[in-house]
């Protein structure tokens, strides 16, 4: 679908989606096709392997985030025979990878560490959504059983291994307790929505849900150092709160997201 052509919106949508100018939103690696207007986001998703997150579960999770935290509100869900199509209101700001926020670095991880914190506060006995290490790994070797692991987007120390290798380092050093809390799920700071001192929003969360804390801190010590800079790993860890980070469960939750 060429740009100009703009998104197909369903039929059903009509009264939430009015006429607009659509643009694509090319950010992200949710595999969804993105389009936005200036009021509206609208996600179009071919129907996935079930060990990959669907529209439906982003839906549920932004319906149960909503009041708190900042996310989008639902405006709609609908699934035809060969597509899912989620429509939310459009978040007000820039992705904190935006290079209009990245030249704000410490700004930006400091906001970071403080929108974690502050996820990872809410109660986990209140959660319905789970992606503990039972559930994420069993998640993981299903996706790697039907080749949906891309071997070539590993990091660097990675580079080389299969998807298989990786797997069974996984389960040979996975380990013993989890400190579990509420959890992003796809912590990375295009998922980050800021406009001025505020995050103003927590997008593409079809992956959150109860798992150890590291597995957000992972991914977004990891997106710190590929859009603000290694020197701002730190920062972000200590804003966060250094004396609950474990840099050994920091790795290992880095190469399990290898396989998501």
């Amino acid at each position: 679908m060429s740009a100009s052509a703009g998104p197909h919106v369903p039929p059903v949508f009509s009264r939430i989606l009015p006429a607009a100018r659509w643009e694509p939103v090319t950010l992200g690696e949710s595999g969804a096709e993105v389009w936005r207007s200036t009021r509206h986001v609208l996600k179009i998703q071919p129907h996935r392997h079930p060990a990959l997150p669907s529209l439906a579960d982003e839906r549920e999770r932004l319906r149960w985030l909503r009041g708190r935290v900042p996310v989008p509100g639902v405006l709609g869900y609908f699934a035809d025979s060969t597509h899912e199509y989620l429509a939310t209101e459009r978040v007000p700001g820039i992705p904190m990878s935006h290079p209009d926020a990245t030249l704000h670095a410490e700004r930006m991880a400091g906001l970071l560490a403080r929108a974690l914190r502050g996820l990872h506060s809410l109660p986990a006995r209140d959660c319905p959504f789970t992606m503990t290490l039972p559930v994420s790994l069993r998640l993981a070797r299903e996706r790697v059983e039907a080749g949906l692991v891309d071997e070539s987007g590993f990091d660097p120390q990675r580079q080389g291994q299969s998807a298989v290798d990786v797997l069974v380092e996984l389960v040979h050093h996975r380990p013993q307790t989890e400190d579990v809390v509420v959890t992003h799920g796809d912590a990375c700071l295009p998922n980050f929505i800021v406009q001025g001192e505020y995050v103003e929003g927590l997008v593409d969360v079809g992956r959150a849900g109860l798992a150890d804390r590291h597995a957000d801190l992972a991914l977004a010590a990891r997106s710190v150092r590929r859009n603000l800079g290694v020197k701002w790993v730190d920062p972000f860890l200590d804003t966060y709160g250094r004396e609950l980070v474990d840099e050994s469960r920091l790795d290992y939750y880095a190469a399990l997201d290898e396989l998501a």
